[in-house]
């Protein structure tokens, strides 16, 4: 994309959050792939025993943050919008999963960021010499809260078929009774 077309402030704005977030994802694949032994316990106030077992599960995650932080890089080596944005969605439909499946921490972390990045770089990218419905900011805007409300309603049956029906895990480990009778 020609640089001439760009909204200085507001590319500059959504570059910016693009910068932050990537950070952010880097910081989340070194806590759940490198870290996670040392700091999830304290962190998610696990058992360590609970911590060890999901270990392999931990750093696949933290591996898919990583991937969506090199995207965001990616995006901003390049002056991409195309490629920003389609990792700034990717971001924010994941952290919508995130929010109802697991933490509403990650409303404030992943979800709110990415939108807010997604409107300054659909806004400050946007060309009017090369006009299409397609590419217009507003309409970029509501596919993604579109794909964000289908995510929403993918997370909740989800959650409520699958993994509302999983027995919950006490993060303390039961005290070992040997003498078990029946």
């Amino acid at each position: 994309m020609a640089l001439e077309s760009v909204i200085p402030g507001l590319a500059i704005t959504g570059c910016v959050f693009c910068g932050i977030i990537a950070v952010i994802h880097i910081y989340i694949f070194i806590l759940e792939s490198i870290l996670w032994r040392k700091r999830a316990a304290k962190s998610f106030k696990l058992s360590q025993a609970v911590v060890d077992a999901s270990a392999g599960l931990a750093a696949n995650q933290g591996f898919y943050n990583l991937l969506l932080a090199v995207g965001l890089i990616w995006g901003l080596a390049e002056l991409n919008a195309s490629t920003m944005l389609f990792f700034l969605a990717a971001v924010f439909t994941a952290g919508i999963f995130g929010v109802i499946t697991s933490s509403p921490r990650i409303l404030i972390v992943q979800v709110i960021p990415a939108l807010l990045g997604f409107i300054f770089v659909a806004f400050g990218f946007f060309s009017t010499k090369n006009w299409s419905y397609w590419r217009h900011p507003l309409y970029l805007v509501l596919i993604l809260i579109g794909a964000g409300l289908v995510t929403a309603i993918l997370s909740f049956i989800i959650k409520k078929k699958f993994l509302d029906t999983i027995p919950k895990v006490s993060s303390r480990l039961a005290p070992a009774n040997d003498d078990i009778h029946f």
